[in-house]
């Protein structure tokens, strides 16, 4: 993880939430908003799931696996240039990537941990990137109006870290601004992205967000079930246009 949880200790930058109407086919246009793009989305699925006992990528989930409904959730917020960095359960989780808008990006050196496969996805990226959604796998409620508000304070220049705050504390998605791209691939961190964040603390831009899933990470089959009962609380809405 990266950070995950960790009490934001930097000034809040408060984005306020807009309608989610219309969803599929905005493109860039968000209410009168530009999204400030290119952005990638890099989904990391290459890890072990040892933990779960099996690979999480493919679990079902509102009818269909965890790793489509994380593709549709970028879909359905505009964002179209998407990246699976596949590795330990790559055989388990290509059937799935035939079906879906995804490029994968295959980290060989996926033993080595999350950071390897954060590496390997901004690797694949090119100049045009301006920032990247680095998304975990295994959190995968994050509504499409979350991620729409992330893309609203989005740096063009690509010299900010923008991460999401829920009740005070910082979660998944985080968007790495482009710059700091070389620093990520030049430089190894046993910290990972949580050493990153740390040492780049400056350039954090807080987002607070009405989105308990930024927080939500499934490691367990214990915490695989508080997903799927999240999903089926009646107050979960999938778009994120109510409060949870």
């Amino acid at each position: 993880m990266i950070g995950q949880g960790d009490r934001a200790q930097t000034n809040y930058r408060k984005i306020e939430a807009f309608p989610m109407n219309g969803l599929p086919g905005t493109g860039r246009k968000m209410q009168g908003r530009e999204m400030k793009q290119p952005l990638c989305a890099i989904i990391l699925a290459a890890g072990s799931s040892s933990r779960m006992g099996t690979a999480k990528a493919v679990l079902p989930l509102g009818g269909e696996t965890v790793l489509e409904y994380i593709v549709q959730t970028y879909l359905l917020a505009g964002i179209t240039d998407i990246r699976v960095v596949t590795g330990h359960d790559r055989e388990q989780v290509r059937p799935v990537l035939e079906k879906i808008p995804a490029r994968e990006v295959n980290n060989p050196r996926h033993r080595e941990g999350m950071y390897s496969s954060v590496r390997c996805g901004i690797a694949s990226c090119g100049p045009e990137i301006s920032g990247y959604f680095i998304h975990p796998v295994d959190i995968p409620l994050i509504t499409p109006r979350t991620i729409r508000l992330l893309c609203i304070s989005a740096d063009p220049a690509g010299d900010h870290i923008i991460c999401p705050v829920y009740k005070g504390r910082r979660g998944h998605p985080p968007i790495i601004g482009a710059s700091f791209g070389r620093t990520i691939l030049e430089e190894d961190r046993p910290q990972g992205l949580k050493g990153l964040l740390y040492e780049y603390s400056d350039a954090i831009v807080p987002v607070i967000v009405d989105d308990p899933g930024v927080l939500l990470n499934m490691n367990t089959q214990a915490d695989y079930k508080e997903v799927l009962r999240r999903m089926e609380d009646p107050a979960f809405d999938r778009q994120g246009r109510s409060d949870e």
